[in-house]
């Protein structure tokens, strides 16, 4: 008895294929991961390890002045220096949105947050905090 012609490709063609497609499609998942954390906004975006804060600077708290630490000044700086440059960045306006919430200076949250909506109605981060904010304002 003879047995059935083998069909499809002899395994010595099929696993380099195989392994080039799979390649082919790891580097278009890095390169689109890539991609996608260099938007307007990411935390990992662009220039982020520039405007990341050094161990010193988290662990000195400013108490000559009574204010907030330079830590927190500086990311604050940081945030006002992107929306001036970016006004339609939803996500740093909700960024300053969020330190003002967390601050308790809700006055101040509210109108960022409605602020980052009108630019993205979508923007679940500042939907929450304009809820938070709305619900602490009259418990002062």
């Amino acid at each position: 008895m003879s047995s059935p012609p083998r069909r499809g490709l002899p395994l010595r063609i099929y696993l380099p294929i195989v392994a080039v497609l799979a390649l082919g499609f790891l580097w278009l998942m890095l390169y689109l991961l890539s991609v996608g954390f260099g938007v307007s906004g990411s935390v990992f975006g662009k220039g982020a390890s520039e405007h990341a804060l050094q161990p010193q600077q988290l662990a000195t708290p400013s108490v000559q002045g009574g204010g907030p630490p330079p830590a927190v000044m500086a990311q604050l700086s940081t945030l006002r220096a992107r929306i001036a440059a970016h006004p339609h960045d939803d996500v740093a306006i909700t960024q300053l949105g969020d330190m003002y919430l967390a601050a308790g200076k809700y006055e101040a949250a509210i109108p960022l947050y409605e602020r980052a909506l009108r630019v993205n109605p979508r923007n679940v981060a500042a939907q929450t905090g304009l809820e938070q904010a709305r619900e602490a304002l009259p418990q002062r």
